[in-house]
């Protein structure tokens, strides 16, 4: 079962389905109806932007500067996993806009043009310095909410799941600094190092504003979070990201799986 959670880890398809999870979870306490389509064009989307960042990240360094499992094999596939990329951007682009709202067509384009300059900058700028952590969690949540909107309800929780999405990235981060420094990637991680400790406070915080539904998919992950960074010296490096990222998946499958329909759907 976990050699399967680190294969989603490494094809980047646990990113594309914790999003998912959290969307649904969203819609809910929203009282908004998903789409097949809004489904399927978040979870490529999300794929499309973690496939690319590998893939970018290894094309100018050679193997013997990848540490890590992912990278190395993303360089090993590079030229198959191109293909399937463009493919699926392919497919995304005509799903959109045969599908989404103008609105929703819309808050997509703002949130691409977000993604192209992070990866632009993220290229150009993490040999000496790039906030890496905090535009994709920034992205991420954005990203769970960009067909929801213009819901004025979930600012609030999305602040919150872009928290857990910082934190969950520089807790990964902190731990593969060897794999950062053999890449000469720089990042808040390797300059703030103790950052998650003030992010678990405020989140501890933030559960005591937040509707009562909301805690409990926020407070499985927040827990899982702290609970696996706990842990993290007795962990090796690939099963610590894996369970760094499954803790994200904990909340929301708790509460699609456990929470009353009452209480799921206002």
């Amino acid at each position: 079962m976990f050699k399967v959670l680190q294969w989603s880890n490494v094809l980047a398809i646990d990113a594309a389905l914790i999003a998912l999870c959290w969307q649904s979870v969203f819609a809910s306490f929203s009282g908004q109806a998903l789409t097949p389509i809004m489904i399927s064009v978040l979870g490529s989307s999300v794929w499309l932007m973690y496939a690319a960042d590998r893939l970018f990240d290894v094309k100018k360094r050679p193997l013997a500067q990848l540490h890590s499992i992912r990278h190395r094999f993303t360089k090993r596939n590079a030229r198959t996993l191109w293909k399937f990329w463009f493919g699926a951007l392919f497919v995304n682009i005509s799903i959109a806009f045969t599908g989404l709202k103008i609105h929703q067509l819309r808050n997509g384009a703002i949130l691409l043009l977000f993604c192209l300059l992070y990866t632009t900058l993220n290229q150009k700028l993490s040999s000496r310095f790039f906030p890496k952590e905090l535009c994709v969690a920034i992205i991420y949540a954005g990203g769970v909410i960009v067909f929801l909107l213009p819901a004025q309800d979930l600012w609030l929780p999305a602040v919150f799941l872009m928290l857990l999405c910082l934190i969950n990235c520089l807790i990964i981060s902190n731990n593969e600094r060897q794999i950062d420094a053999a890449m000469k990637v720089h990042s808040i991680a390797q300059f703030l190092p103790k950052l998650p400790f003030a992010l678990y406070l405020c989140c501890i915080l933030m559960l005591g504003i937040l509707e009562q539904q909301w805690l409990l998919p926020f407070g499985a992950s927040l827990a899982g979070l702290m609970l696996v960074h706990a842990c993290r010296k007795r962990l090796s490096i690939e099963s610590f990201r894996v369970l760094a990222d499954g803790a994200l998946f904990a909340g929301p499958l708790l509460t699609l799986f456990f929470a009353p329909a009452s209480q799921r759907i206002p």
